[in-house]
């Protein structure tokens, strides 16, 4: 408790993971807000020249603090961008910057899962660095006490609902494999096998057991939903 006290004082990016341990909102994978402008251009670029629309309408799944949302704004000058995250003080320090920017093509909202979007509603769906929790670096031989499959299914299941056919769903470092939903029968891959380096190694992949699948290599990557 001492360790989340100073992280409360601390402020920033600290507090922000300090107040989701102490809520320990329902829905919750990362707890840490940490983020940076710029993180992934090389996912960017590739979703960029995938897309077939210039003005995309573009849902930032975990936007934390808003870096993401500001990058998606200089990659994508024509967009409509939404932003979601769990946490509320991330929530409010973002839509204070949107205010501040003068941007009203960008909105942040505070969810935890897609339930209050519409279907089709998008043509990008991001969820970098989300359905992921630090502890599991350790890799414990199973993380049903941090994350659960079922959890994450769902929550995958809505947010490619939310996804309008032909629209490109952009996971990266997940400590579960997309490819291991229901869901993904209805993609396509357009590119995987995206580099790491961005969050410092190899991410431990789980099963739909939550357990441990040692050696495993995770399918991060750009995935396009198959027009019915």
């Amino acid at each position: 408790m001492l360790g989340l006290a100073a992280a409360l004082v601390r402020g920033g990016q600290r507090r922000e993971a300090a107040v989701s341990q102490i809520l320990r909102p329902d829905n919750l994978f990362q707890p840490f807000t940490t983020t940076s402008t710029g993180r992934y251009p090389e996912e960017f670029a590739v979703v960029k020249d995938a897309l077939g629309t210039d003005t995309p309408r573009i849902l930032s799944f975990g936007c934390a603090s808003g870096d993401e949302l500001f990058t998606l704004r200089a990659d994508f000058p024509a967009a409509l961008i939404h932003g979601v995250d769990i946490n509320p003080l991330a929530v409010r320090t973002a839509r204070k910057r949107v205010r501040d920017s003068g941007d009203d093509r960008i909105t942040v909202e505070r969810a935890s899962d897609a339930s209050g979007l519409r279907p089709a509603s998008y043509d990008v769906v991001l969820a970098l660095a989300v359905f992921r929790h630090g502890a599991l670096k350790a890799q414990p031989e199973s993380c049903a006490g941090l994350l659960r499959f079922a959890d994450f299914e769902r929550t995958v299941t809505g947010l490619c609902t939310a996804l309008a056919p032909g629209g490109l769903f952009v996971i990266r470092h997940a400590n579960f494999r997309f490819t291991d939903c229901a869901v993904a029968a209805g993609f396509e891959a357009v590119r995987t096998g995206l580099p790491s380096s961005n969050e410092g190694g190899v991410t431990p992949v789980y099963d739909r057991d939550d357990r441990l699948v040692r050696g495993a290599a995770g399918d991060d990557g750009i995935y396009r939903k198959i027009t019915p």
